[in-house]
């Protein structure tokens, strides 16, 4: 056992060595886990547009479209500039870039209001930036559900009138963002990519090391001049673990806890519970990343790896479709790939608020996760020893 911790501090110390003379590694290590999540949040801020400019063309010329342009323009995410007096001289407005949207009520717009029928309002959009298409979706739909509540009052009261009278809705409606609070694009996805960061920054840089260390084996007649070759295989597999956990802890908390607060994005969950559920995750896609590494034959190729993983890995965790709408292979795919349970933990304890405890099903599944990719990087490290000597004997 004393010989086995020995071991083990010289492998730990031996892969800070070999980290430090090679310039690749250190940037996935210290330069992307640093630079990544910053320029990713920046191409998403600002998360909403607000006070988008509109014109409108009002073919009604009513008090109920007068009524409907006041409220939108009332709202946090349009300002109407002016009215058109018709839908050409608006698109001209509109390529112009003088608005990004038009609002366009038919003639017939308040007669089938009052008719009891389903009117249209007809909104037109710059899809240049599809915030503002939502800002304005968002806009015209709770303005349009504010007037059918009122609507619908007045003629309730009508019916009921010399009955009791009907003061408001039955039934109220009320919006109440949970987590979100800011409903931003940003905030949605952000979360989940700076997880999906950390593991693809983690896996380059060991897949680099592997392949680099391969690539020295061939030109030294199979040997690595720079690995402890004295070391038992155990020993190799947790020195060379504790130097990346101990590289990326910095880095790691810089993206869990520094970035949401630069870019506020929400944060609902204590450090301390962020950090004991980042333990897992970091010890799962380091062996994650010793299993892969075992099948990168140059660094050249850990690039066309991370190339072909990285929009797998986005899919497969959730972020763009929730897993329990996956086919169950999917699912199990994704159940394999540690950022999964990572993106989902983080989620629902930053942006949800769920303590460790609501989280312990990602939190246990990435401890399994761990160990048996700890266990399949043992088993493929004493069979590439075994071949080793086997082809040194048959030398």
């Amino acid at each position: 056992m004393r010989r086995m911790l020995i071991d083990t501090y010289r492998v730990w110390r031996n892969e800070f060595k070999v980290i430090r003379a090679d310039l690749g590694v250190m940037i996935f290590l210290f330069l992307l886990p640093f630079a990544y999540p910053l320029v990713y949040s920046a191409i998403y801020n600002p998360e909403t547009a607000r006070n988008v400019r509109v014109v409108v063309v009002d073919d009604n010329r009513t008090a109920l479209t007068r009524e409907y342009a006041r409220h939108l323009n009332a709202t946090q995410e349009l300002s109407i500039i002016g009215y058109a007096s018709n839908m050409q001289e608006a698109r001209r407005a509109m390529a112009e870039k003088e608005c990004y949207g038009i609002i366009h009520f038919p003639a017939d717009f308040s007669g089938k209001v009052y008719r009891g029928e389903q009117s249209v309002v007809e909104v037109f959009c710059d899809m240049s930036l599809l915030l503002r298409y939502r800002s304005m979706l968002v806009a015209v739909t709770a303005v349009a559900s504010e007037m059918g509540k009122k609507i619908q009052v007045e003629r309730m009261e009508g019916l009921t009138r010399g009955m009791a009278t009907v003061a408001e809705m039955p039934i109220p409606f009320k919006l109440v963002p949970v987590g979100n609070v800011s409903q931003g694009l940003a905030s949605a996805l952000m979360p989940g990519v700076l997880v999906l960061i950390l593991q693809q920054c983690l896996i380059l840089a060991i897949c680099f090391l592997g392949a680099t260390s391969r690539e020295r084996a061939r030109l030294n007649g199979g040997r690595d001049p720079m690995a402890v070759t004295d070391a038992g295989v155990m020993s190799l597999l947790i020195g060379k673990a504790l130097c990346y956990f101990v590289l990326i802890l910095v880095p790691a908390i810089f993206i869990i806890h520094f970035v949401p607060i630069i870019f506020t994005f929400p944060m609902n969950a204590s450090i301390l519970d962020l950090i004991a559920f980042f333990v897992p995750y970091l010890l799962a896609v380091i062996f994650f990343g010793m299993v892969i590494q075992m099948f990168i034959p140059d660094r050249e190729s850990t690039f066309l790896m991370f190339v072909f993983t990285s929009l797998a890995f986005i899919f497969l965790s959730g972020i763009s479709w929730p897993r329990y709408a996956m086919s169950g292979f999917w699912q199990l795919a994704g159940g394999i790939i540690p950022s999964t349970w990572g993106v989902t933990g983080f989620v629902g304890m930053n942006t949800a608020g769920a303590s460790l405890s609501q989280q312990s099903m990602p939190y246990i599944m990435m401890w399994i996760l761990a160990a048996l990719y700890f266990i399949f990087a043992l088993l493929l490290s004493v069979l590439g020893e075994l071949r080793k000597k086997r082809v040194n004997g048959k030398m």
